[in-house]
């Protein structure tokens, strides 16, 4: 499946930013009429996948970079409100019910991160921009989205963030900005309350840095006049910003039920600034679907008033006895290339029904309808659209999967599907249409052509551009596919056969070759199904468009009871010849079943058409059918690469999350062949690539917090260490010790299934064995993954003898956490924290505290092409990042980030050049800053110099001591090859000094 539009965001009360005042007049678009039957082509199709996210709704992605769109499709019973923005190309989908429960955006991110090439001259010194914001009760916001873009160049600095009462701070380059909060409210079952949407337009941040504050208390309620009295049941307001060859969105919206407040935003003094509105109103018995498109501002104002209409009649059809399908609205762009336009929430509709909708007739905008089977697993069999341009006063009649669904010569993916220039024939794959118009992509299968009989072409259907040289004299050519589609959601066309004869001589210029193909309905009730009587089929015959049209003289069309073993005619009336009907009887008696169809067709011009469809329609079964299995097979998948995945969920507002990534899947012990040893780096490695002494550490412990109980922790422990034949530490001989947060050694933390922190304490575990077996280890649980009882363990830790603590969690920084900082120092203990695995972003906590460690992420790999035998580069996910709170140290000397940087040196992180861990029954290949943290901390306690760590001053008065990583990024979008997201000699944020080379730096 693909996406057949490249479009906006399906956004589902999605976040949109803007502020400032001034009175509003709509931007100018030339209109460009398109047909109401055929959308018009795109300059190209993209990839399309599916995403879920963490609470069980899915997003759907179109494309990737600044280009890519997603649609944000939400679980059964589940709210369809979700903000969405596409910042540099990294798209976060979070639905509004969580934006109060998280305090990070991390594992909202969903699709590819953006591609972007490194330019020469760095472009980063950072300075502070300090938001807040109070709602329209002007009290401090309690949960928002929060984004500032450059708007002097918006691949300079953006920023995506979680604001947690009603303040948030980053560090950005000074320029210009548009800041934007988008905040909500909730009642305690998480349902939306209020939605207050809050921009400034510009800010101008000096190198001093500056603050912006945002008020809700002048914000105006969204609403809409309706020719009818109606009731409001959703908008969404798009926010574009940037420049003209780069523009950031973020969208937002409510639902019935929530107060919607926008702010009012001047124009853009610098840059550009799109903002537009899109409501659903409800009556009874029909919907308006309203578009306010192209403000090159904030209106004051936020009533709408209703203006010119189309009247759309519309039948949801379904072979199954009943079915539901997400339905989908937005407009597209006619005759300009601005930013696309937000889309409505979806809503659900039950199928067999119809429906009435009164759609904005808007110049310079086609709207398109987007229908998809619901399914548990989001996937996309089935999809089908309609892109037309509303006309004022218009009256259309549409239906939804109208019967027989095959593959027809339009395209999206160039101006032609078939088409010869010269002696050149270029094409590009078909695509699904219904009897109706609607457009699709579902079904696969072999294509081929031949001249003469002779094969001159064989590939595939879907994904195919070709070119193919051909005579300059006139030949017969057959062009067939044979397709089938997945049953997931639907049992009919689940086969179909066709082939289109034409002829065809060179040309003077690109010209559509003359395919004759049908778009044939039956006359059925709403669930696709032939009733008893006389059958009647509806078949329109047409040309590729640019093709004079060419009446059919000849034509028969066949049914058949037992999907195609026995065929009974049918009697054709051809009429004018291009559109055609078939009827026969159909006796009482008949088995509920599926109806095959033949057709065969020759025009005027000699061209043909001859189609064979199994299951085209249901006959007799007026209640629909079952379909076996249905709920889908999950259509397109993320796709790409290993399956990493990380071991902790996002953490709630307030709390923080572990960092442990696994790379594939656990394989069970008992699955490790005798002798054999374990995927994953281990001790040999570890001691080989940082040229660690084999002995040291004996009578030093290491201490590591974590959250929850692991209840065998010490089993596990004890595996890994006995495969690599490393002495036991137990709690018998002392070596091992666990504890809660207190520093007691019972009651323990309860464990948690639903946020298993196990693989984490394994991942811990074992890498300071691996490193330093001879030292002591001391676990310190906490209660809850709450930053205070995270806070309380590591003063158990520090306080613990413990010479060093490593710490693999971590969260965005906020202004609550700043008073829990003094947690982290302990005369004469060495503390390490990770410093993330989202690359570079804004700092991380408690990784910023200037009386820590800050521990980077490279990725490392066997070589022999270096007298080292290893080699390393940034690791993409590393952490980095330049702190909001924490100033910079005075032995911290890098010169773009005002404040504390992180990290400061690093180790192996990326999990697909990953370390072996045994955890739970089986072993894995783990990875993330989780790994490099206590590496560090062990190499520390066998060093014996933590008394000189109090802080990271020592390790850059050392920097000699360590592995210079001179190559890799860690950046999501263009950081102009800076130091702080790129790696280069000497210091650079993702990887610090570098990696240990023994323990000189330590």
């Amino acid at each position: 499946m693909r996406r057949l539009i490249q479009r906006r965001v399906c956004l589902a009360a999605a976040a949109a930013l803007v502020g400032g005042a001034v009175a509003v007049t709509p931007a100018v678009v030339a209109a460009t009429p398109a047909p109401a039957t055929a959308p018009a082509a795109a300059a190209a199709s993209t990839a399309e996948h599916i995403y879920p996210l963490p609470t069980g709704d899915h997003v759907r992605v179109t494309g990737s970079g600044q280009s890519a769109r997603a649609d944000f499709l939400p679980a059964a019973g589940h709210s369809a409100a979700a903000v969405t923005s596409n910042v540099d190309g990294r798209i976060t989908v979070v639905p509004v019910s969580q934006v109060a429960r998280i305090s990070s955006l991390d594992a909202f991110h969903v699709g590819p991160a953006a591609t972007t090439a490194n330019a020469a001259k760095p472009y980063f010194p950072m300075t502070a921009l300090h938001i807040t914001a109070l709602d329209h009760a002007g009290n401090p916001v309690q949960a928002a989205e929060v984004i500032a873009v450059n708007t002097d160049d918006p691949t300079k600095a953006n920023w995506d963030g979680i604001m947690t009462a009603g303040d948030a701070r980053v560090e950005v380059p000074a320029g210009h900005y548009s800041v934007a909060v988008a905040a909500f409210e909730t009642d305690s079952a998480g349902n939306s309350t209020e939605t207050d949407v809050l921009t400034v337009t510009d800010v101008t941040v000096p190198a001093a840095g500056t603050a912006v504050a945002l008020d809700a208390r002048t914000a105006q309620q969204v609403a809409f006049t309706t020719p009818q009295p109606s009731t409001f049941a959703a908008a969404v307001l798009g926010w574009d910003r940037g420049t003209a060859a780069h523009m950031d969105f973020l969208d937002i919206g409510a639902l019935a039920g929530t107060r919607f407040y926008v702010g009012s935003a001047a124009k853009a003094t610098y840059g550009s600034l799109n903002f537009s509105m899109f409501g659903r109103q409800t009556t009874a018995s029909a919907s308006y679907l309203l578009a306010f498109p192209n403000y090159d501002q904030v209106p004051a104002s936020q009533t709408y008033n209703t203006g010119a209409l189309a009247t759309v009649d519309s039948t949801y059809a379904t072979d199954e006895p009943q079915q539901d399908l997400t339905m989908t609205d937005l407009w597209n762009r006619v005759g300009s290339s601005g930013p696309a336009f937000p889309d409505l929430p979806a809503v659900t509709v039950h199928a067999p029904s119809t429906g009435r909708q009164y759609i904005s007739a808007v110049s310079g905008a086609s709207y398109e309808g987007l229908m998809l089977p619901v399914t548990t697993s989001g996937s996309l069999d089935g999809e089908l659209e309609r892109d037309f341009v509303p006309g004022a006063g218009e009256h259309l009649t549409l239906t939804w999967r109208g019967t027989v669904i095959t593959p027809a010569p339009s395209t999206y993916d160039g101006p032609c599907f078939l088409c010869r220039s010269g002696n050149t024939l270029n094409g590009v794959d078909v695509m699904d249409t219904d009897g109706s118009g609607d457009v699709g992509q579902w079904s696969d299968g072999p294509t081929t052509i031949t001249e003469d009989g002779k094969q001159i072409y064989n590939a595939g259907t879907e994904g195919q551009l070709f070119t193919l040289a051909l005579p300059t004299a006139k030949h017969h050519y057959v062009y067939s596919l044979d397709t089938t589609h997945d049953t997931g959601t639907t049992a009919l066309s689940t086969h179909t056969q066709i082939s289109w004869g034409f002829d065809s001589a060179k040309t003077a210029v690109s010209a559509p070759v003359p395919i004759l193909y049908a778009q044939a309905r039956f006359v059925t009730d709403g669930h696709d199904s032939v009733p008893t009587g006389t059958g009647t089929l509806d078949v329109t015959f047409q040309h590729q468009p640019g093709v004079a049209s060419s009446a059919v003289k000849k034509a028969s069309i066949s049914v058949s009871y037992d999907d195609g073993t026995t065929w009974q005619p049918t009697t054709v009336a051809l009429g004018d010849g291009r559109r055609v009907s078939a009827t026969w009887p159909v006796p009482a008696g008949t088995k509920a079943g599926y109806l095959a169809l033949k057709m065969s067709a020759t025009d005027a011009a000699g061209s043909t058409l001859e189609e064979t469809v199994h299951h085209a329609a249901l006959v007799n079964a007026p209640g629909g059918i079952a379909v076996s299995g249905s709920g889908g097979s999950g259509g397109s998948g993320s796709g790409g690469g290993t399956d990493v995945h990380a071991v902790c969920p996002t953490a709630a507002t307030g709390h923080v999350r572990c960092f442990a990534l696994i790379a594939g899947a656990k394989s069970p012990a008992s699955t490790l062949a005798k002798g054999a040893k374990p995927d994953g780096f281990a001790r040999a490695d570890l001691l080989s690539a940082y040229k660690l002494p084999a002995t040291g550490g004996a009578g030093r412990t290491v201490a590591i917090v974590d959250a929850y109980d692991d209840p065998q922790a010490e089993s596990d422990l004890a595996v890994y260490r006995s495969t690599y034949g490393l002495p036991a530490c137990t709690t018998a001989n002392g070596c091992f010790r666990k504890v809660n947060e207190r520093g007691q050694t019972s009651p323990l933390p309860a464990h948690n299934p639903d946020d298993d922190w196990s693989p984490e304490v394994s991942l811990d575990l074992d890498m300071v064995s691996a490193v330093c077996p001879a030292c002591h280890i001391e676990l310190v649980e906490s209660d809850t993954t709450d930053s205070t009882s995270l806070a309380t363990a590591e003063r158990t830790a520090t306080g613990s003898g413990a010479v060093a603590v490593s710490n693999s969690w971590g969260g965005d920084e906020s202004t609550p956490d700043q008073g829990l900082n003094s947690a982290f120092q302990h005369p004469g203990v060495a503390v390490t924290v990770s410093s993330g695995d989202h690359g570079f972003i804004e700092g991380a906590w408690p990784a910023s505290l200037s009386g820590v460690i800050a521990v980077g992420g490279t990725s490392l790999t066997k070589t022999t092409s270096s007298a080292r035998g290893w080699s390393e580069t940034a690791w993409k996910g590393g952490g980095s990042g330049c702190s909001a709170y924490i100033a910079k140290p005075a032995w911290q000397h890098d010169t773009h980030c005002p404040n504390r940087t992180v990290a400061d040196l690093s180790a192996v992180a990326d999990p697909n050049t990953g370390v072996a861990v045994y955890v739970e029954g089986g072993w894995g290949v783990f990875g993330g800053t989780s790994a490099s943290s206590p590496i560090i901390a062990a190499m520390i306690a066998l060093a014996g110099n933590s008394s000189a760590l109090p802080n990271a001053q020592y390790v850059y008065s050392h920097a000699a001591d360590f592995f210079d990583v001179t190559s890799g990024t860690n950046a999501d979008w263009d950081c102009g090859g800076d130091y702080l997201c790129v790696a280069g000699p000497g210091y650079d944020a993702p990887t610090g000094v570098g990696t240990p080379n023994g323990l000189g730096g330590l």
